[in-house]
């Protein structure tokens, strides 16, 4: 069919002249305050012509590209009329690319609609979700055990999460394919699945992300990604994180790939999240990790505390055992106020929650004692 249709990151023009297929292949349309350029790789019956990257709204930028194509295939032997077909092409892009978005009427969208979880209750489905915490506080391995679930649709209440099932991509600033994958598959050990390879795409980043946006964004299409995880964001960004620049091209990129993403990212000096306003207020789920200090030989206890959410209730925090063995980790969930990365985070109003939610209604004389001895601290410092 003539015309021109969307594909990925780009778009494919089609046109039958004089009893030929004219097909173009258009990528990385960018549009600067002066003009609108695309890669355009054109053939015709199926042989490649031409490959060049023109200013669609040049008039000079226009005639010498259709008449490049005119010198490659005379019209007079092939009856097209290229200045025809490249002024067509053109419009068709430029209208494309500047339509953006379908508007809709505020009135007739559903508010009664609540909010879903890609993996409840931590990621929103379809927005930009984040974990940080320090390094060494299993981040990575947190991301690569949710992507697990979801690959192997696998199914178990008793970790407290509720997967919906997808197709995951892994963008990989930090390590390589042989770590993540062997990860990977000690993780589905540990869920004792074994014999099942995994799904789960892999790719080996070396740009910021928004430089690379359009072929991650066609490796979603091709390969059908419901999650897309960037470890990590400093890498990503391409740039200081405390510099608004790098951060907002980052998620503009997330916004333009689409879809449920989770982003790994480091805390500062005084731990919080590290990075420019604009990173909390791009996140629509974020969720700090730390670890217990007092990790055994090979076993840790990790905390997660959820720090900013939209469009639903805050979550309780979470918390995990991982035991590392031979080729395998076994992620076990447990009772966050059993666990010492819980009570050296959380601020004494969080503890009395905590304890009230654990166990219902407590004498206020005994809830001080009961805090500070989470706290390992005398009373009167409480």
């Amino acid at each position: 069919m003539d015309g021109l249709e969307k594909i990925g990151s780009g778009y494919i023009f089609r046109q039958s002249v004089a009893g030929h297929q004219i097909e173009a292949h258009i990528k990385g349309v960018k549009e600067t305050a002066t003009s609108v350029k695309a890669m355009i790789a054109l053939s015709v019956d199926g042989r490649g012509i031409h490959r060049s990257i023109p200013s669609l709204t040049s008039v000079s930028g226009l005639d010498g590209y259709w008449k490049k194509l005119a010198r490659r295939m005379p019209t007079a032997d092939w009856g097209i009329d290229w200045e025809a077909v490249v002024e067509l092409m053109a419009g068709q892009i430029i209208d494309a690319h500047s339509t953006g978005e379908d508007e809709v009427v505020l009135g007739e969208v559903d508010l009664s609609a609540e909010a879903k979880w890609a993996v409840a209750p931590m990621l929103l489905a379809e927005q930009p979700n984040i974990i940080y915490g320090p390094g060494g506080s299993g981040k990575s391995m947190i991301a690569l055990w949710m992507a697990v679930l979801m690959d192997t649709a696998y199914v178990d209440t008793s970790h407290g999460l509720t997967v919906v099932p997808g197709r995951v991509l892994y963008l990989d600033w930090e390590t390589d394919e042989q770590e993540i994958a062997g990860r990977a598959e000690a993780l589905q050990a540990g869920l004792g699945i074994t014999g099942d390879r995994s799904n789960i795409v892999y790719r080996r980043c070396t740009l910021p992300l928004a430089n690379d946006a359009d072929h991650v964004k066609d490796l979603v299409e091709k390969h059908k990604i419901d999650f897309v995880i960037a470890d990590s964001l400093g890498l990503a960004c391409g740039g200081a994180l405390d510099e608004a620049e790098g951060v907002l091209s980052y998620f503009s990129a997330l916004r333009w790939i689409g879809g449920t993403s989770l982003t790994l990212s480091h805390t500062n000096k005084e731990g919080k999240l590290f990075g420019s306003v604009y990173t909390t207020n791009s996140g629509r789920s974020i969720w700090e990790i730390q670890k217990s200090s007092t990790e055994g030989d090979n076993h840790m206890d990790v905390g997660l505390f959820h720090r900013k959410v939209n469009n639903t209730a805050h979550q309780k925090p979470l918390a995990f055992r991982l035991s590392f063995e031979d080729e395998v980790v076994v992620f076990e969930s447990r009772d966050p106020m059993d666990t010492e990365v819980v009570s050296d985070t959380l601020s004494a109003s969080e503890l009395v929650y905590q304890i009230v939610s654990r166990e219902g209604p407590v004498p206020r004389s005994e809830i001080a004692d009961r805090v500070a001895a989470y706290m390992d601290r005398p009373v009167d410092k409480v």
